[in-house]
């Protein structure tokens, strides 16, 4: 390429997303085969965290770059085509929207069936920013800033906006609490060393704060606070996506 060719950056764009979309189809392929799979999402998770920070190769003594770029979008479309590849090599025949609005209401992915929704997936990359509604300690600790004037916030707010979000997805396509389900790689920013909530807690507890079954919390691992962004070895993956997949399969 000559220096003053502009570099297409849409084709280096679609190069990387082809990889994801490639790492999605072996997924969905290795658990039409009758493997466990999570640890293969979560390793591609920890590859996407790796990609977010290739800004840092252009450090030297001028310039330097504290944080790396979200990836939610990366692994919404991730978490998408997984779904996408494993309906098409079972002949499932579903439509898989990503980000796709109907009446105002956009879930990050809604699963279709002869053109009727029957499941919608939430999905956060992290979820310190709702940690009340998942974390009962967190809820607890922001209601005494509350009441002891150390801080405005209220948490009963936000639940009640977060579960207003998913009541409004019931609502608008016509769906049960048990067809809306949300995904979390892991509870890194919502469980803290001091927390002495299990796993099992923080299922009961999401069943309480968003009206859904326990189980629509899809975990992708036991660890309560790995950071897939750091380097980790042992990831100790559930079987939730696993789960997951045969409730989708069964509707």
């Amino acid at each position: 390429m000559r220096q003053d060719e502009p570099i297409s950056m849409y084709g280096t764009r679609l190069q990387y997303i082809q990889a994801i979309d490639a790492a999605a189809e072996s997924i969905a392929g290795a658990f039409c085969n009758g493997e466990p799979i999570t640890e293969r999402i979560l390793r591609t998770i920890c590859s996407i965290y790796e990609s977010a920070k290739v800004e840092q190769h252009f450090k030297d003594e001028h310039f330097d770059t504290a944080y790396h770029s979200p990836i939610t979008g990366e692994l919404e479309f991730l978490i998408a085509r997984i779904l996408y590849h494993y309906s098409q090599q079972t002949g499932k025949g579903w439509s898989i929207y990503l980000r796709r609005q109907e009446s105002k209401t956009a879930p990050d992915i809604r699963l279709l069936k002869k053109g009727k929704t029957f499941a919608v997936i939430e999905v956060k990359a992290k979820a310190g920013w709702i940690q009340a509604f998942l974390s009962p300690e967190r809820y607890g600790h922001d209601k005494q800033r509350l009441a002891t004037g150390i801080s405005n916030f209220n948490p009963d707010h936000l639940i009640a906006n977060v579960r207003a979000q998913l009541t409004k997805y019931c609502r608008t396509f016509q769906l049960g609490p048990s067809d809306v389900f949300m995904l979390l790689p892991t509870l890194a920013l919502v469980h803290r060393k001091k927390y002495s909530t299990d796993l099992e807690g923080y299922y009961s507890y999401f069943g309480s704060t968003s009206g859904l079954p326990n189980e629509n919390l899809v975990l992708l691992s036991r660890d309560k606070r790995l950071d897939l962004s750091c380097s980790v070895t042992n990831l100790h993956a559930t079987t939730d996506f696993e789960k997951l997949l045969a409730k989708l399969s069964a509707k």
